[in-house]
Parts: C-alpha cells; sequence; structure tokens
C-alpha cells in the first residue's frame, strides 16, 4: 500500500481477513505520500464484492495463504475485481529442484505446516511452492489472461523470481 499509493490517482483498497493486519497496514501508511483514496476492508479473498472496478490487483507474499483447493475461486475473484485490461501482477518461480536445500526448507515447513494444523485450531494457511510457474500460468490463461512472465526483474540473489503480469482479456 505504501509503494502503490504515490502510483495511484484514485483509489488503493487492501483486503485481509484479519482487523489486526489492517490495524498494522494502516498505522505504515498514515503517512504515506500521494492523493489516492485509501480503503481498508476486512474479507475474504474468495469471496470479494468487486466488480470490474481496478486497473491493478497485486499480491505480494500472501499467495501462500490459498490453498491448492482454492487457487481457481480465487483466481476467478481476481479476473472479476479487475476492468477488462486490467493487470494482476505478482511475483513467482519455478519448483525449485528437488535436489535444492530451499525445495527441501520449503517442503519441510509445509509439513510442520500441516502438522500444526492438524493439532492446532483455528488453522494457519500459510505454505511455500503454491503459484508455481508453469502451472499457474496456465491456470491464468485457462480464467481469461493474457501472461506474461519476465526475468532478471529482481537483485541477483533473487533471480529465480520472476514477476507474472497477468492481463484480463475482454
Amino acid at each position: 500500500m505504501q509503494m502503490l499509493r504515490p502510483l495511484c490517482h484514485k483509489k488503493v483498497v487492501g483486503i485481509d481477513l484479519s482487523e489486526r493486519m489492517l490495524d498494522v497496514c494502516r498505522e505504515k501508511t498514515m503517512r504515506t505520500p500521494g492523493s489516492a483514496e485509501v480503503v481498508f476492508m476486512r474479507g475474504n479473498v474468495l469471496a470479494m464484492p468487486f466488480n470490474a472496478e481496478f486497473d491493478v490487483a497485486v499480491c505480494f507474499g500472501a499467495l501462500g495463504h490459498i490453498l491448492p483447493r482454492d487457487e481457481s475461486r480465487f483466481l476467478q475473484q481476481v479476473y472479476n475485481a479487475l476492468i477488462p485490461g486490467g493487470r494482476f501482477v505478482f511475483v513467482t518461480s519455478y519448483l525449485p529442484s528437488r535436489w535444492s536445500f530451499s525445495y527441501w526448507l520449503a517442503r519441510g515447513f509445509n509439513g510442520a505446516m500441516r502438522l500444526r494444523n492438524a493439532l492446532i485450531r483455528p488453522p494457519f494457511i500459510m505454505y511455500y511452492l503454491t503459484f508455481l510457474l508453469p502451472e499457474i500460468q496456465h491456470s491464468l490463461e485457462l480464467k481469461g489472461f493474457t501472461v506474461e512472465v519476465r526475468d532478471n526483474c529482481f537483485a541477483p540473489q533473487a533471480k529465480y523470481l520472476k514477476l507474472v503480469i497477468a492481463t484480463r482479456n475482454h
């Protein structure tokens, strides 16, 4: 929200299930320069009340909160929220090599989260290795997006990351 407000002219909307997270976001963006109205909305991204209202939708660092079974529903909600020609922008990667430390670290984290959620209620949904290429590109195209994947957008230590720009077709 801090980065988007100076770039936007009309309105910037943040949505989260957690009122506490929205409070943190409000505090962090209080003094952010820009003329765009800033709106914080408590809600579920799987049931957003928007219909062709936004030029751009972004999601950075939160895709791991979407369960694989909800991925298609989430993409449909994003599609519905965008105007024709609107863009959904996020960062992802390809599945790391099964021989890499990062692969096993992510798999270990996911296993620990599954165990935690089997034992503790309410569950906390946060998993790694979600929304990965090339599968997410195919899913976006099935929903009616044209997808561009950009390389070399990030620092050398994060060269494996890809910027995805999915444009809603008319």
